[in-house]
């Protein structure tokens, strides 16, 4: 079941196959999680996030068009549509972004050098918080490449962007976050490249 392509997957699923839906689950549950998370910054919200997000999938699944996008695109299309709405909503109620401690301690888990894990998880917040103050479609295009773990072709898909347009906006993305962390501590920007390593969603893949 696990190496079906998706298309025969998503063909099972229509077809009312549990077995299939646990494969589909299985397949992109962590993917969805992560998407949710990164948003949110809170497992239980991440986690009811996450079913909602299924539950639109299965709503919607016999609207997938296999030529159109990959599944995993198409997945984090709607994860994504419907993780905004419920961040906005969320904004709009708490006023402001919240990454609390328990929540770095999550996207970092620890060493056996508590110094140096404190400092990485104070660069982590500072990192996080100058995302917020990117432009949405800056700060986007990051959250779905650094830290959701979307490769470029599937943040063009997800984001209905060329490639080039995709790597563009990431570049501008990643100089502007070198901009606002350098004016907040007076440091040397972060080295080329990625901001962020493999950040595993909270208790690693789910």
């Amino acid at each position: 079941m696990d190496d079906q392509p998706d298309a025969e997957l998503v063909k099972r699923c229509l077809t009312g196959e549990d077995d299939a839906w646990r494969a589909l689950v299985d397949r992109y549950g962590s993917k969805v999680f992560r998407i949710a998370y990164h948003r949110t910054y809170d497992r239980s919200e991440a986690e009811e996030l996450t079913q909602e997000c299924f539950l639109r999938i299965w709503e919607n699944l016999d609207r997938y068009e296999p030529t159109e996008a990959s599944l995993l695109a198409w997945i984090a299309t709607l994860s994504r549509n419907l993780c905004i709405d419920h961040y906005r909503r969320r904004r709009r109620e708490k006023g402001f972004r919240f990454v609390s401690d328990d929540a770095l301690t999550a996207l970092l888990p620890g060493t056996d050098n508590p110094q140096s894990d404190a400092e990485r998880r104070e660069r982590l917040r500072l990192l996080l918080d100058a995302i917020g103050e990117l432009p949405e479609e800056l700060a986007e295009v990051v959250q779905l490449r650094d830290l959701d773990g979307l490769d470029y072709r599937e943040v063009a898909s997800v984001l209905d962007l060329p490639d080039g347009t995709v790597k563009s906006r990431l570049n501008r993305a990643r100089l502007e976050l070198a901009r606002i962390v350098r004016r907040r501590i007076g440091e040397p920007p972060p080295a080329p490249g990625r901001l962020f390593g493999p950040v595993m969603s909270p208790g690693g893949a789910r």
